[in-house]
């Protein structure tokens, strides 16, 4: 299953109904208003803080769990719009619209559609399906069905041991792929809590998946073969090192972390008789580039759509250094509309291979300078003295853009 359009309304920051396409390997380009891009596969959803890219990839999950929305385990908290001056009655209720394009797995039509509201009850809210075509998601009632797979991270996403890992509660199986986007203290499945029982279960699907996560690694990082050390912890070489799990830095749990609960719930669904590989669905990602180093951000996302090529990514970043590794039909702007309001859009910007400090200048960021706001201040008073002929306020001038230049900004 790989999400097409949606559109939210009333929905925390997106106030009207502004429908955003998304790409993914079985889109119809042709009906689209900007051509495909090479990686067909990643969105990117790009704004300020508080513009609502969270928010969206809550939308969309809640709108992949179809009529089970309801029966999710998933409490939303303000997900009803509150307009900055309330105006007299009640609050309208937020509504999420989605299409969807399906596959063999899903076992259902080739197209779905899913409306789903968050209904506003006191201080409390509730989600309701209120599509009336229901039959065609019946599937997704399944909890051991490969349909309809979705999963999603929230960005406080963590490992944790496996005694705090499992949670009780009445959310299906499916919700709890997604609970990450929303509670922040939902942990991740550890690696060695299911990869060493498949070794023996079977042997394929783990060779897969030690192949898929050295991949995913990407060159110059940590190798990975799938070795344990006594105490059962995964090793990771680099060089002649050898380190366990645990003892890797912040940055590689967090990005091994979340590849390696992804790949449990590929392995998980992917239809009998098919490669890891082959297996469709859609996978968010808030904060992509959590705890990584600008040189790994600038191949995180091309290496995903390179080793999982079937995979739908939605993922929100701040990092232009990702930016610059896109298309512009890659990325989905949250822009400011009226009344303290998100409008997504794109922008038909060429920015693929840029450089951080173009990314930045470029109205995916809208930044007039990248420098510090007391250096641009002093070159701005030396620049108006220059102009009225201090000849000295042009010297020091030209030796601070000289010292700028050297110092690489």
């Amino acid at each position: 299953m790989y999400i097409d359009r949606i559109e939210l309304e009333s929905f925390r920051t997106f106030r009207r109904a502004n429908p955003i396409d998304f790409v993914h390997p079985d889109q119809d380009f042709s009906a689209l208003e900007f051509p495909r891009p090479k990686l067909a596969n990643i969105n990117l959803l790009l704004g300020d803080n508080g513009f609502g890219k969270s928010s969206m990839l809550k939308g969309i999950a809640l709108a992949a769990l179809g009529p089970a929305v309801g029966k999710s385990g998933i409490f939303p908290y303000r997900f009803v719009r509150r307009e900055p001056t309330p105006g007299k009655g009640a609050l309208r209720p937020s509504t999420i619209k989605a299409t969807f394009t399906s596959h063999p797995q899903d076992r259902c039509p080739p197209k779905l559609e899913s409306h789903v509201e968050v209904v506003p009850e006191g201080d409390l809210e509730s989600l309701e399906w209120r599509h009336p075509e229901q039959k065609s998601w019946h599937p997704i009632f399944s909890s051991s069905s490969d349909a309809f797979f979705l999963v999603g991270y929230g960005a406080s996403r963590r490992v944790e041991k496996p005694n705090r890992t499992e949670r009780s509660g009445g959310s299906a199986a499916r919700a709890k792929r997604v609970m990450s986007l929303f509670e922040e203290d939902y942990a991740l499945r550890p690696l060695n809590t299911w990869l060493p029982g498949m070794k023996s279960s079977n042997r394929g699907r783990y060779t897969q998946v030690v192949n898929l996560i050295d991949r995913l690694m990407g060159r110059g990082h940590y190798e990975f073969k799938g070795e344990q050390d006594s105490e059962g912890e995964f090793l990771f070489r680099r060089g002649g090192l050898v380190i366990p799990f645990s003892a890797l830095s912040d940055g590689y749990r967090a990005y091994i972390g979340w590849i390696a609960d992804m790949l449990f719930h590929v392995t998980a669904t992917c239809p009998s008789g098919k490669k890891l590989v082959e297996n469709r669905g859609i996978v968010l990602v808030d904060e992509i580039d959590l705890h990584l180093h600008p040189k790994w951000q600038m191949t995180a996302l091309p290496t995903l759509a390179r080793e999982l090529p079937n995979i739908q990514f939605i993922v929100t970043s701040h990092s232009p250094l990702v930016v610059g590794s896109l298309e512009w039909m890659n990325i989905i702007v949250m822009s400011a509309g009226p009344r303290q309001s998100s409008v997504p859009r794109r922008i038909e910007s060429a920015v693929h291979g840029l450089d951080a400090d173009q990314v930045l200048l470029t109205d995916f960021f809208g930044l007039e300078s990248t420098r510090a706001p007391s250096r641009k201040r002093t070159l701005k008073q030396l620049t108006l003295k220059a102009r009225t002929g201090d000849t000295e306020a042009a010297k020091k001038l030209l030796e601070q853009m000289s010292r700028g230049m050297e110092e690489g900004g």
